[in-house]
């Protein structure tokens, strides 16, 4: 069990970048289709990419790159934003469906896809910058039971 706990930052990152991914290939494909994007299509979808990124902010080892990268900053930011850009998404469409509002069409959905792709190129940008510091940096990688960047200040 400690084993899953020690890597359950990497193990939950995948589900936001895949569920905003999917997410927005969804609605795209439905509002081409359509001409418009019926609300309560996909929310779950989006209910779970919200959930799934802000358990992957919750969960981020920040103290396995203290002192030892410049891509943790930058890597963090991206995460809270596109925790918030996604939960805003989310919010609006349950506010709208709440006051009785069945699609988005024409401008609305024009804005609402936009804030969608936006939270694509988020999270999609934050996985860059978690892989540069796992794969270029060694972050959070041990070997033989020893980190291969520790810490500063750390054994």
């Amino acid at each position: 069990m400690n084993e899953i706990l020690d890597h359950i930052h990497p193990i939950l990152v995948h589900f936001p970048i895949v569920l905003i991914t999917i997410g927005l290939l969804y609605d795209l494909f439905v509002s081409i289709r359509r001409r418009e994007l019926p609300l309560k299509q996909g929310i779950w979808i989006w209910l779970a990419a919200a959930l799934s990124a802000w358990l992957s902010v919750a969960t981020g080892p920040e103290d396995d790159a203290r002192g030892n990268t410049l891509f943790l900053e930058t890597h963090s930011t991206l995460a809270d934003i596109t925790a918030w850009v996604v939960t805003i998404l989310v919010v609006v469409r349950l506010f709208l469906i709440i006051r009785g509002k069945q699609s988005f069409v024409k401008l609305t959905l024009v804005v609402y896809l936009v804030f969608a792709v936006a939270s694509c190129a988020l999270v999609l940008g934050t996985g860059y910058y978690g892989g540069k510091m796992v794969y270029e940096e060694g972050i959070g990688v041990k070997m033989n039971g020893a980190s291969v960047n520790p810490p500063k200040g750390h054994d």
